[in-house]
């Protein structure tokens, strides 16, 4: 291999990658000399913006990125009228903060549903297998291997599992909106009116959470004085004492000392020249505070204000150690909390843990801080450990919170029955919205696989009276392909149809694009040609999907179709799912 060469190799070696909620692939970038800068998801948001219009986007950083966004020059105008959204995926949502959380992930974000918005990261874990095959090769193979493998996935893999991922979101929907009694009995116990309590107790936590991220303001320049004071102290001590050092006596410069001691000289005078710098620069800054708060008289050691202030100084300091080491403690039980639950997959429990192992560092660290200001308080604060700390398992266990500026334990969201029943409230918000947009995609893909079947096949009428034959049977071949797949899509949801809860419609809608819409319409003037099988894509003429197997069932369908297409289709469809010879048997889902 030419150096040349080589070093195309070595500029790409990964690919950026958006994709749909339902998998398909959106955009992918090659990834140049870099790893996986901000530029990418910078531009890949630009292009589905303009291709898609109002999204939300996952992204493992989406607090950051959305951050960004708001402040690029070229995408801020663009976000705010597309009402863009970044948001962070399920996998690595509970790994950031608590507060980061409770704005960024999906849970608390209206419109979004129970999407986890991680669906990269099982891509990912198929795709690996790509790098041994693309390694090596040049820009162009490379390039070709990758969109080779992403049309395939999109056709062979994706599109055949579409409706298998659509029914067991509307599973899991119809699953959480069974617990709609369980919250309601949780509501009872904790004494909560309405769920829109629930927002309140939300609220409550975002703003608790952000006075322990930042320390207050109150009294602030107060403080800043007094330690203004403090340092012109230490540097008018400084001064001091630097001006009592005595300079050595240089007799001539015949003397053999006479080097050393005009090395001493010059050292001296240095630091009695930095000392008076740093005294100049502490006096200025007394002075401008002085005059903000309009001091007449400067404070001196031993004034009241003075005392008063230095215990302020020192319980500050108490404070901040502590407010600290809170929310890390906190942001270490909710994450916990998760960890524990059930339902949690076990990647997204390693993915909690090790976010957890490295954060107990920082309580450790924390926890050495406070020790050492608690030992300094009048009288001295108790003093913790590790053993003690990780022991704690609820917000109610952790009696030092009582010494913060505000105490939560009596806080029903504090609370660990309040919190379940709070992420349980926002669980059922999500899961009517999953419901309403599957009710809708559900019917789309319905309307789209007749579209497309009727569309094919007049293109392929076409095609033989134009005497393309070798384009036609091409044509008929993917025809046949896409019918395949669509008669184990229509198995599925005529199943799923058939289950409690189910409140979406089968019947096919009318498309948007006129021309697969007419299509249709000639399709049905001219009805089936004798050599078509029929298709497994012709609904019945309500909105009840039953089954040829019901009792009175083909009689009902008989009697709305005279010409019993629908009872034949719907045999055909049972076929299909009995497997009995049809095509789809060889499919592995």
């Amino acid at each position: 291999m030419s150096l040349h060469a080589h070093m195309e190799c070595t500029m790409r070696q990964a690919f950026f990658l958006a994709l749909c909620r339902h998998n398909f692939v959106l955009k992918v970038a090659d990834m140049v000399k870099s790893g996986e800068l901000s530029k990418y998801p910078l531009s890949v948001t630009e292009h589905i913006l303009n291709a898609l219009g109002e999204v939300a986007i996952g992204y493992d950083i989406g607090c950051k990125l959305g951050k960004i966004i708001k402040v690029h020059p070229a995408l801020k105008d663009l976000a705010r009228d597309k009402k863009f959204r970044a948001l962070v995926g399920a996998f690595h949502g509970h790994g950031h903060n608590r507060l980061c959380g409770l704005d960024n992930l999906m849970t608390y974000v209206e419109g979004v549903g129970l999407e986890p918005l991680e669906g990269c990261e099982s891509f990912f874990s198929k795709s690996n297998a790509l790098a041994s095959t693309t390694r090596y090769a040049s820009r162009f193979h490379r390039q070709q291997a990758i969109a080779t493998y992403l049309q395939h996935t999109d056709a062979f893999d994706t599109y055949p599992g579409l409706t298998l991922l659509l029914c067991n979101k509307y599973r899991r929907a119809l699953e959480i909106k069974s617990t709609f009694s369980a919250l309601c009995n949780s509501m009872r116990e904790l004494g909560v009116q309405s769920r829109e309590e629930f927002e309140s107790w939300r609220a409550a936590e975002k703003a608790h959470l952000r006075t322990l991220s930042k320390e207050p303001e109150e009294e602030t320049l107060e403080m800043e004085y007094f330690q203004k004071l403090v340092n012109l102290r230490d540097a008018e001590e400084r001064v001091t004492a630097i001006l009592g050092v005595d300079v050595p006596f240089i007799s001539t410069a015949n003397d053999g000392d006479y080097a050393e001691a005009a090395k001493a000289t010059r050292r001296i005078e240095a630091q009695r020249r930095h000392a008076l710098e740093v005294q100049t620069r502490a006096l200025a800054a007394v002075h401008d505070l002085e005059v903000r708060l309009a001091i007449t008289t400067r404070w001196r050691p031993g004034d009241e204000k003075w005392t008063a202030v230095s215990e302020m100084v020192r319980k500050r300091r108490y404070q901040r150690a502590l407010d600290h080491l809170q929310g890390l403690i906190i942001s270490r039980m909710f994450e916990l909390a998760k960890c524990n639950m059930s339902g949690t997959g076990y990647k997204l429990r390693k993915h909690i843990a090790k976010a957890l192992q490295a954060r107990s560092k920082a309580v450790k660290t924390a926890i050495t801080k406070y020790n050492e200001i608690a030992e300094t308080m009048t009288p001295p604060k108790p003093t913790l450990d590790w053993e003690t700390v990780v022991e704690y398992a609820f917000l109610s266990d952790f009696d030092l919170l009582r010494e913060g500026r505000q105490d939560i334990r009596g806080e029903r969201w504090a609370q660990p029955a309040g919190r379940a029943a709070m992420d349980q409230h926002y669980k059922l918000l999500r899961a009517d919205e999953e419901i309403q947009r599957l009710n809708v995609e559900i019917r789309r893909l319905v309307t789209y696989m007749r579209d497309e079947e009727a569309f094919l096949l007049c293109e392929e009428g076409r095609l033989r009276d134009e005497g393309k034959e070798g384009i036609a049977v091409q044509v008929g071949l993917l025809r046949m392909e896409r019918a395949r797949f669509s008669a184990l899509h229509m198995s599925r949801l005529v199943k799923l149809s058939k289950e409690p809860g189910f409140t979406g419609s089968l019947i096919p809608g009318v498309s948007v694009c006129r021309e697969r819409h007419t299509a249709v319409t000639r399709d049905e003037e001219m009805g089936p040609p004798p050599s078509r099988a029929p298709s497994p894509l012709q609904p019945p003429a309500d909105d009840n999907i039953l089954l040829p197997d019901e009792e009175g069932d083909d009689d009902g369908l008989e009697s709305e179709d005279e010409n019993g297409r629908v009872t034949e289709s719907y045999e055909n469809v049972l076929r299909i799912a009995d497997d009995g010879g049809s095509p789809s048997a060889a499919v592995d889902y």
